[in-house]
């Protein structure tokens, strides 16, 4: 395969060197990259989690079944191999794969293939690249959690009356619907801008809704309006 400076390809400053080969390109993308032919055969392998699977990383794992080095599996993983409907369509394909080490800790792998076409426009060869999303799935999970608990402080809220919320810290001057749900965050210890992500607002509109509590709960800052919530039982 010929590099980027045998065929007059340019870079600029930050990218990659002239004596690059496509694979070189290629395995700096992700965390892994395995090329397999349309037999599911590896032809080419950098594979970093090797080890965790039990394989030697050091092994030449070319000619091997792709299914059988990675999965323990005596025939195409399906579903959930992305390479599979890259050779029957031609189409990239994307997957995430949980997997569970011995020590009982949990990563993530996002895989993508695409398709490496020969010169008569067939598919010929699929490039698997793999990247570790595990600090993404956490965050999600930590972002989902805090979903649900709004959710289910909504619902106690729907359930009673604005009247009947403990809420009037000034006569006549009751907090809105939407500076209650912005103080029950607030008390659980969210930022504003996590707070625009939560209620889908601008972080200069939480912001004001905050300055409009602080006033009418007569407090300075926000531990003293959190502390204000938890007294009032709203969280």
């Amino acid at each position: 395969m010929k590099t980027m400076k045998e065929t007059g390809a340019h870079r600029g400053v930050g990218q990659v060197p002239y004596n690059w080969s496509a694979w070189d390109i290629l395995a700096s993308l992700g965390d892994s990259l395995v090329v397999v032919d349309p037999s599911y055969r590896v032809v080419w392998a950098q594979e970093p989690l090797l080890p965790s699977a039990g394989v030697d990383a050091g092994r030449d794992l070319a000619g091997e079944f792709c299914y059988k080095v990675f999965a323990g599996r005596d025939r195409v993983c399906d579903p959930g191999c992305p390479v599979r409907p890259v050779l029957a369509n031609g189409r990239p394909q994307v997957v995430e794969r949980q997997i569970v080490q011995p020590d009982g800790r949990v990563l993530w792998r996002e895989a993508r293939a695409y398709p490496i076409y020969d010169g008569g426009g067939r598919v010929a060869l699929v490039a698997r690249i793999s990247f570790d999303i595990s600090l993404r799935k956490q965050s999600q999970t930590r972002q989902n959690r805090r979903r649900e608990a709004l959710e289910r402080s909504l619902a106690e809220m729907n359930r009673l009356r604005l009247d009947d919320l403990p809420f009037q810290a000034r006569p006549g001057r009751g907090l809105t619907a939407r500076e209650l749900e912005i103080l029950r965050l607030l008390a659980q210890g969210l930022s504003n801008p996590q707070i625009a992500g939560v209620l889908d607002l601008s972080p200069h509109t939480v912001k004001r809704h905050v300055d409009n509590i602080f006033a009418k709960l007569v407090v300075n800052d926000r531990a003293q309006a959190a502390v204000w919530a938890a007294r009032n039982g709203l969280v």
